[in-house]
């Protein structure tokens, strides 16, 4: 399996944190962010949490991370 790096700019890291903090966005929005924002390797992030803690968590598959990541490198936001 292809293995990808999520690195979120300052602007994206705002962008997510807008979406996980207001209640206008849908369930599955709020969970890819959270998942964005707990794997980024980037610059702007203190300390990365592994893909195991993050599926216990929030609850979701191994699998739902790896999509997630992959969306994210390969289409954006």
């Amino acid at each position: 399996m292809k293995k990808y790096r999520v690195t979120l700019t300052e602007d994206e890291r705002s962008e997510l944190k807008a979406i996980t903090s207001k209640g206008s966005h849908r369930s599955q929005e709020v969970l890819n962010a959270f998942i964005l924002l707990s794997c980024d390797e980037g610059e702007y992030q203190d300390s990365r949490a592994i893909n195991e803690v993050v599926a216990t968590v929030l609850q979701v598959s191994m699998k739902k991370i790896d999509r997630v990541k992959k969306r994210f490198v390969e289409e954006g936001l």
